[in-house]
């Protein structure tokens, strides 16, 4: 299982299929172990990052009560850890909002 340190955290994530590369953030009910992010038609014609956001499926917590930014930083530094300097970013329900606090945050 594929587990990385990203800040204070222990991600638990998953990269499937091949192409350009898209982040995907799922909403806040979207542990991987439940989702099948194997079987996601996005990876058709992407090379696909899918993650459990922080305190979700198998990823920790960290401390105290996380703000917008602090999910936005982690899907940032998620992808700057992997070696990811670009991609495409898809959100999904609350993970929409991530995906616009990430693009005003990380423009980059």
């Amino acid at each position: 299982m594929p587990f990385i340190d990203v800040r204070e955290l222990s991600i638990y994530y998953e990269i499937h299929g091949a192409g350009p590369p898209l982040l995907h953030i799922s909403g806040s009910g979207g542990d991987l172990r439940r989702t099948a992010p194997a079987q996601s038609n996005l990876n058709d014609d992407f090379q696909g990052l899918h993650y459990d956001q922080r305190g979700l499926g198998q990823t920790s917590a960290g401390e105290g009560q996380p703000t917008m930014a602090d999910f936005a930083d982690d899907a940032a530094a998620l992808c700057a850890t992997l070696g990811w300097s670009r991609c495409h970013v898809m959100g999904t329900s609350f993970g929409g909002m991530v995906a616009q606090h990430l693009a005003i945050r990380h423009p980059e």
